[in-house]
């Protein structure tokens, strides 16, 4: 087989996967205690019989490093050139990588802690954390998988997690040395491959026809298809009668399969294309074919399926050939307002089935010679679909068509046909989806190079609909003065518990033991981040994704710090309507996400409330000692913003935000978005209690969150007490009281509102600035 290199959009997302795996064993490894299950867990395995030593050290020896280079000159002198490359850089960058990591860390071995250790080989120098033979065993498979088979990278892995645990018997490595270790190796791994990229593999045309005569069906000619195809490879073949066929062969090691691929889809864009690729290959043939019957019963002009047939390891599906042209390779004059409508009811009639494409691209769409449309590859198609579903592939073949080489058909004409055939309703269900990220990716490469024929259509939907413009500013410009304003005030707002405690000492309590409580703080905050975009999204009806709600919130974060409470939620509301949804739609979810702070906080404060007085673990109050220094520079960082925002409200009329109707919604989606944003309060108030541990307070846990929530649930309800200031002071008193020291305190209020509040607002004002002024000009 040969094969061509791709890039993955996964590659980048395994390399970050895998280092925060391995920067949270760097934080546990450098706490100094080794944590009781992994200590069961290392005698466990350790306490084996001497007997499987020989066995265990054979496979081992794949994890030293010479196995890197014997492995490359053997993938090279079977031809594997590509391979042996990947394997020798992957494998050297490995083993270099895991010194450096172990001269940072300078964890000690099992030898020397007192864990009982069975030296199967004899005592081993050097530092422990993270073990090099099994950073280079997951680095060699994982730059084996893409040139393997399945069988063969169930086998790779298997093998390098072998070696993991070999080293684990051998009492070289505790469990955590070989977690980090097989966490570098995949980083490393992944990250040769997004920078070298994979090979896609190609099928020889006799395996194709020796699948199709064990399936019963004798061909000859069997020969590549001159035309593209995105998840399977196409043939053309010619049958007993003459019959021209169209031949799709199903592989079992299609990206589409990965299962973190899709997981990195759902996030991204909440949505999977192709919903049947981990289902067995004779599934998604059969699938295929109940989907090309089901719209060929209510009059949709597809191909007839002649077999669709699979194996384990292949899958066929065979179609009786039609020729035609596709419609992004036909002149501008060909593609009329006629032939268009003709394609849109083409696409009113499979949703009327309700079948959705998945995958309705202008490719998608052959004109015979007669000049009728015919909608083709039904390999990604949903039946039973959803209006969501099938909204999707109006604001598919919109966008497609928009994107072709040359644009054959201008975006209002194209909309107007749409509307005309489809109604209102659908193309304006087609405007979440008129995204990059929920695009496909051919569509979406030809849309890089001139990113204004997406929004041409976007504008053309809205003039269409007598939608108001998405991209309206969402606020008069707030002015010098009042940006100069707030800006002095959250420098006073995050300097002011620095100052009440003077900076050698705020700096001076977090010890060389509190830095693993600021990383997980770090973690901590960016979960409580992705809660609080899952309740956006919820509250949006999950029209959205999990990554644009994220964005939408920091984006909106940094909006409220200058024009309020009220302006945060109506700049979030301006970004769901940039998002698709419709003026009223967008507010009301505005509305649910800022009614489920409250609820979500109250929740937080009353339950880690009762489960502290049924615990024991409420403090005694005490007067804090920092009441009236808190206090002068919080007043001083309030004044300020208050007076900067205040300004900028000055510097011009807020439109009136539309009359938004009462949230409503299934109850199941109320209890979520509800649920969503208590574990973002939750996530939260630990974020505070990591920075108070990192800072050698030792105040119980339940309390702090209790406080926090209880806080939060205050300055959400009166949006004065959340100026820039007031969180800062009311929480330097809340952990004063809980019998917190000063210097300890000052120090974990700044990193909470450091993690929570101003790097997000940082992120966002910088994802605002990139953005304008065409997608997200909300910021004064």
């Amino acid at each position: 087989m040969r094969s061509r290199p791709q890039r993955l959009t996964t590659d980048p997302v395994r390399v970050a996967l895998g280092l925060v795996v391995l920067g949270t064993g760097v934080l546990i490894a450098r706490r100094g205690q080794l944590p009781v299950l992994e200590r069961d867990l290392f005698r466990l395995v350790n306490d084996l019989p001497a007997a499987v030593l020989p066995a265990v050290w054979v496979v081992m020896q794949l994890g030293n490093v010479l196995a890197v280079p014997v492995l490359a000159v053997a993938a090279a002198l079977g031809r594997r050139l590509r391979a042996a490359r990947d394997l020798l850089v992957s494998g050297l960058a490995a083993y270099v990588a895991a010194d450096l990591v172990k001269a940072l860390v300078g964890r000690e071995r099992p030898g020397g802690l007192p864990v009982g250790a069975v030296l199967h080989e004899g005592p081993a120098g050097g530092a422990g954390f993270v073990s090099g033979h099994s950073a280079v065993a997951a680095a060699l498979a994982t730059a084996a998988a893409p040139y393997l088979t399945r069988r063969g990278r169930r086998v790779a892995w298997t093998l390098a997690w072998t070696v993991a645990v070999a080293r684990v018997y051998v009492g070289a490595h505790l469990p955590l040395d070989v977690v980090g270790g097989v966490a570098l190796g995949w980083a490393i791994g992944s990250l040769v491959h997004w920078l070298a990229g994979v090979p896609t593999r190609q099928v020889r045309p006799a395996r194709v026809e020796a699948v199709l005569r064990r399936f019963g069906l004798p061909v000859t000619g069997v020969a590549p298809a001159a035309v593209r195809a995105r998840s399977s490879q196409p043939f053309e073949a010619v049958d007993a009668d003459g019959r021209r066929l169209y031949v799709k062969y199903l592989a079992p090691d299609r990206h589409e399969r990965d299962r973190l691929y899709r997981w990195w889809r759902v996030f991204a864009v909440g949505d999977v294309k192709d919903a049947d690729a981990l289902a067995p290959l004779h599934h998604q043939a059969e699938h295929e074919a109940v989907a090309a019957l089901t719209v060929e019963r209510r009059g949709v002009r597809v191909p007839s399926v002649l077999l669709a047939r699979g194996a384990d390891r292949d899958a066929v599906v065979v179609q009786e050939y039609v020729v035609g042209r596709p419609l992004d390779e036909l002149a501008a004059g060909e593609l009329t307002p006629g032939l268009l409508r003709e394609v849109w009811g083409q696409v009113a009639r499979t949703h009327a089935a309700r079948v959705a494409h998945r995958d309705l691209v202008a490719a998608s769409v052959l004109v015979d010679p007669a000049g009728r449309p015919w909608l083709v590859d039904f390999g990604n198609a949903r039946t039973g679909a959803t209006d969501d579903e099938t909204a999707v592939d109006v604001a598919e073949l919109l966008a497609s068509l928009a994107a072709a080489p040359g644009s054959p058909a201008e975006p209002a004409v194209l909309v107007a046909t749409a509307v005309d055939v489809l109604g209102d309703a659908a193309v304006a269900a087609a405007l979440p989806s008129l995204t990059p990220l929920a695009l496909s990716w051919e569509t979406r490469r030809r849309l890089h190079d001139d990113p204004a024929r997406l929004r041409a259509v976007r504008t053309a939907v809205h003039a269409r609909l007598d939608l108001p413009d998405p991209d309206r500013p969402a606020f008069p410009p707030a002015g010098p003065a009042a940006r100069v304003l707030v800006t002095a005030g959250c420098a006073v707002a995050l300097a002011g518990p620095v100052l009440v405690a003077g900076a050698g000492a705020t700096a001076g309590s977090i010890g060389p033991q509190g830095w693993r409580w600021l990383g997980g703080a770090l973690l901590l905050a960016g979960a409580a981040s992705l809660a609080r975009a899952t309740a956006v999204r919820h509250a949006a009806d999950r029209r959205v994704s999990v990554g644009r709600a994220l964005v939408l919130t920091l984006v909106a974060r940094n909006v409220g710090l200058v024009r309020g409470r009220d302006g945060e939620r109506r700049a979030r509301a301006r970004l769901l309507e940039r998002a698709g949804l419709l003026p009223p739609d967008a507010h009301a979810a505005a509305v649910r996400t800022a009614l489920a702070g409250l609820g979500g906080s109250a929740v937080v404060a009353v339950t880690a409330l009762a489960l502290a007085a049924v615990d024991g673990s409420v403090p005694t109050w005490r007067s804090p000692a920092t009441v009236l220094a808190a206090a002068a520079t919080g007043a001083a960082a309030w004044v300020l913003t208050g007076a900067g925002q205040l300004a900028a409200r000055r510097a011009g009329s807020d439109p009136a935000p539309p009359r938004v109707p009462r949230p409503t919604g299934p109850r199941e989606d109320r209890a979520a978005l509800f649920g969503w944003a208590a574990l973002a309060t939750a996530l939260e108030a630990t974020v505070l209690a990591c920075a108070l541990y990192a800072a050698g307070g030792r105040v119980p846990v339940l309390a702090v969150v209790a406080g926090y929530a209880a806080l939060r649930l205050l300055w959400t309800a009166l949006p004065a007490a959340g100026l820039p200031g007031a969180p800062e002071v009311l929480l330097l008193l809340l952990l004063g009281g809980l019998g917190t020291p000063v210097a300890a305190a000052c120090a974990a209020v700044v990193v909470t509102r450091s993690l929570t509040t101003w790097l997000p607002a940082a992120v966002g004002l910088a994802i605002d600035r990139r953005a304008r002024p065409h997608v997200l000009p909300t910021s004064p």
